[in-house]
């Protein structure tokens, strides 16, 4: 994947129906969106439901993971003719534009996946790589606000670990393209194969699930299903 990833994170135009906002945004949008030519990878994460979270859930609907070479290329983007041509005439049939925010990002990979060595991993664990899977589950984190302790902690990759997440990854602003500051001083994600198997691995260990989510003192969070379109 590239050096440099964009969120976008969507909130839906409340005109139309969440059934509505995910399917157009999958297929027209998503389509006309893999043409895009300087993206070297593109995510579509749609917020689904969970017991584990809070009414912030459903503040942003779905959010756009794009992967680009070059701070050049981030800050071409905007220009690109295919998004000015076809995707971005698309975006007011769907998106609350006015509280669209992006975000883009230097990837810390923490955690890539398990690894061969452990004898005691699940084999189809083992197997699990994000370029290798057209959906998994995630939590996205927008952190906004640091609390009594730093976001991004010493321990995150045992905490993850604990809760058996497949893929954890640690996100902060690129501060060249964000001069005057991001919407987010961080995003944390997190990925498992299945929904059944995020909560299972919270159940497993609740705590080191509350230390991850409840560490900054102000997030914006939702578990989504990440669909792989590029």
């Amino acid at each position: 994947m590239g050096q440099i990833k964009m969120f976008g994170a969507i909130p839906r135009l409340k005109s139309v129906t969440p059934e509505w906002f995910h399917d157009h945004y999958r297929h027209p949008h998503g389509t006309m969106g893999r043409t895009i030519s300087i993206m070297r990878a593109y995510i579509q994460s749609h917020q689904i439901h969970s017991d584990l979270l809070g009414p912030e859930q459903t503040h942003f609907e779905a959010t756009a993971e794009v992967w680009v070479d070059s701070i050049d290329d981030a800050r071409s983007f905007g220009t690109e003719p295919n998004y000015v041509i076809h995707v971005k005439p698309d975006e007011p049939l769907f998106v609350d534009l006015e509280n669209l925010r992006f975000l883009w990002a230097d990837e810390e990979v923490i955690h890539a996946g398990v690894s061969w060595s452990e004898e005691d991993s699940d084999y189809a664990d083992k197997l699990f790589r994000l370029d290798r899977r057209p959906t998994s589950v995630k939590l996205l984190q927008y952190v906004l606000r640091d609390g009594t302790q730093q976001w991004d902690g010493p321990d995150d990759y045992e905490l993850g670990r604990r809760i058996g997440a497949l893929r954890h990854v640690r996100c902060r602003p690129v501060a060249e393209l964000h001069p005057d500051g991001a919407f987010a001083i961080g995003v944390r994600e997190l990925y498992w194969p299945t929904k059944l198997a995020m909560e299972e691995g919270v159940a497993a260990d609740p705590a080191a699930w509350e230390a991850l989510v409840k560490r900054p003192a102000e997030s914006i969070q939702y578990v989504a299903n990440a669909e792989r379109f590029m």
